[in-house]
């Protein structure tokens, strides 16, 4: 019995190392074949082997959903920093359907890689197709690799032109206006640019109007040498309220908007002496605005816009005093907000959100007044309370 447990131990070792040899055998199997099984498609995680989507424009028409894609090709980005000797290419896609997926499949079975939907940075949509924007927003955050950090903006443009328009010094589109409407906004604020999550919760909520950014081309400013370039701006804004049919308000009614809210990154304007050609320009660093609702006894409720704000003064010419300067920037900035607040109202639209205030802090009132979503404020439902000082007169002596 003794020889028999001694003959066990001596026999445990080999034991353990014919396990192991099997279990080292077992893994090279597996290994094998799972690599056999990948063999063909390794590649796909190589960059160049992907068509990525920055942006997606869609539009509606003839019954029927047109969705146009925008590649990028990520090496051409990434060479930014060496010397271009021509422009990167920008290819587009154009599919039709009875939705956007659909469309979408008839682009994705003619690409020559795999359609890659991870970057999308950009979405836009066109005025025929704002009718049904419940369902593009759906369809386009139901796909699950798409984000809310997306900008949106609406069009009356060709999307085409768009998406191919200049970027300056044979520079990626990635460097254009839609894909960067911060840099833009902080150089000078107009319409405050849209992220997919911030517009999403203001077209779903019922006291809100979403204010769509709209982006168009102009060739009336620039050029390259002598001829003139198409380059991305904005020109205008789609109102949204309660899911209905959007109204287009151009640029220079609702540019005013700006004062509406925080922040106010830059704004410039520029005054002139009466009766004289002498001028000034002043440049807004620092604005705070705040909306109060004031109760009335009649007549339906009040609101009252505090805008306070300072500037530098970039440039004057004649005998301008800071006070006047003052003064008539003071004007300018009055008659700014008044003209995008009564812009709206004459076409039932609540630009500055005052419906918002009355909601969230006077929700009996709301209900009484503005429950059925038919209200809006009257033109002279509005006053605007304005402090503006210069701080900086930089090396001019001013009185």
């Amino acid at each position: 019995m003794a020889a028999a447990v001694e003959i066990s131990r001596k026999a445990e070792p080999a034991v353990r190392a014919s396990r192991r040899e099997l279990l080292l055998l077992l893994t090279l199997v597996l290994s094998s074949v799972l690599l056999s099984g990948c063999k063909g498609r390794a590649d796909t995680s190589d960059l160049s082997a992907q068509a990525f989507v920055k942006a997606m424009g869609i539009d509606y028409e003839k019954g029927q959903y047109v969705v146009t894609v925008q590649l990028m090709d990520f090496s051409a980005i990434a060479k930014t920093e060496t010397p271009k000797s021509q422009k990167p290419s920008v290819w587009i896609g154009i599919g039709r359907g009875k939705s956007i997926s659909e469309a979408n499949k008839q682009i994705a079975v003619t690409t020559q890689s795999r359609l890659n939907f991870d970057q999308l940075s950009v979405v836009i949509v066109r005025e025929p197709a704002m009718d049904k924007m419940a369902q593009i927003l759906d369809a386009v955050n139901r796909v699950r690799v798409t984000r809310y950090t997306s900008w949106i903006y609406g069009t009356r443009d060709d999307l085409s032109d768009i998406f191919t328009a200049s970027a300056f010094f044979e520079l990626s589109q990635t460097y254009s206006y839609i894909y960067n409407p911060l840099t833009l906004e902080k150089q000078n604020s107009s319409v405050p640019p849209l992220t997919m999550q911030k517009f999403v919760t203001a077209f779903n909520e019922k006291a809100m109007t979403a204010l769509l950014p709209s982006v168009s081309v102009s060739s009336k400013v620039w050029r390259e040498n002598k001829r003139p370039i198409m380059v991305q701006e904005l020109d205008g804004v789609f109102a949204f309220k309660l899911k209905r049919k959007p109204v287009y308000l151009p640029l220079k009614q609702v540019i005013g908007v700006r004062w509406s809210k925080n922040p106010l990154y830059h704004a410039q304007y520029t005054v002139q002496a009466e009766g004289h050609q002498d001028a000034a320009s002043v440049w807004i660093t620092y604005s705070k605005v705040k909306k109060k609702e004031v109760k009335t006894s009649k007549g339906g409720p009040k609101f009252v816009l505090h805008v306070k704000a300072y500037g530098d003064l970039i440039e004057i010419g004649g005998n301008l005093t800071v006070a006047e300067i003052e003064s008539k920037v003071r004007k300018l900035i009055e008659d700014e907000i008044m003209l995008a607040y009564t812009s709206g109202i004459r076409k039932h639209i609540d630009l500055f959100n005052l419906e918002e205030i009355m909601y969230r802090y006077h929700l009996g009132e709301w209900k009484k007044t503005a429950r059925n979503g038919d209200w809006h404020p009257g033109e002279n439902d509005l006053k605007v309370e304005l402090s503006f000082g210069i701080r900086r007169a930089g090396v001019f002596e001013m009185q």
